[in-house]
């Protein structure tokens, strides 16, 4: 439990970094995976939300407490924004 706890949290920054280089380069088209990438990017943060719950099992210290909330807020934060992008996109196509 405790590495998923750990692995969790470095999936959430990968997450956000993927997503933060999806957004700020707009020219690059990435239709060639059949769905978009921010698509893929909400179904592995989904992915990493379930794994981050099941992390809370193996809290032993504070460290892994502050880790895995760190790791919820990041998830959540990130889900929500994509399914506001993702609403908004599919209102005006």
């Amino acid at each position: 439990m405790r590495k998923i706890n750990f692995w969790s949290f470095i999936m959430s920054i990968v997450s956000k970094v993927l997503f933060l280089i999806i957004t700020l380069s707009s020219a690059i088209n990435y239709s060639f995976l059949g769905t978009g990438f921010i698509n893929l990017i909400l179904y592995m943060t989904l992915i990493n939300f379930v794994l981050a719950v099941v992390g809370f099992g193996g809290i032993q210290d504070w460290k892994g407490l502050a880790r895995s909330v760190a790791t919820i807020i990041l998830t959540v934060g990130l889900t929500a924004f994509l399914f506001f992008i993702i609403f908004i996109g599919n209102l005006f196509s």
